[in-house]
C-alpha cells in the first residue's frame, strides 16, 4: 500500500505566515498554518473590505493582540477608545 500526502502550494504570504506563527510561539501558542493563513485572510477582508491580505502591522505586540481575538483567546474589544479598533470580522 502506498501513503499519499497532499502538499499545498506554497503561499504568496509565506513569509506573513511564518512571522506569525512565530509571534504566537513567542507568546506560548500553536497554530498551524492554515489556520493563521485563514485568519488573517478574514481579518483583511473585514479591514480592507475587499479580498486583499492586509499587511501585517510593524509591531509584533499588535500583532499578537489580533492574533489572539481571532482565535477566541481573547474577546474583540467593542470600544472606540481601545488602542487597536477595527472593523472585525463578525464571526469573531
Amino acid at each position: 500500500m502506498e501513503y499519499l500526502e497532499y502538499k499545498t502550494a506554497k503561499s504568496e504570504y509565506a513569509a506573513d505566515i511564518r512571522r506569525m506563527r512565530a509571534t504566537l510561539v513567542n507568546a506560548g501558542y500553536m497554530a498551524s498554518e492554515n489556520d493563521v493563513e485563514r485568519l488573517w485572510d478574514d481579518y483583511s477582508y473585514a479591514v480592507l473590505m475587499k479580498p486583499k491580505w492586509a499587511e501585517l502591522p510593524d509591531d509584533d505586540e499588535e500583532l499578537l493582540k489580533i492574533l489572539l481575538i481571532g482565535f477566541g483567546v481573547n474577546p474583540v474589544p467593542h470600544d472606540f477608545d481601545s488602542d487597536i479598533f477595527h472593523a472585525w470580522p463578525s464571526h469573531w
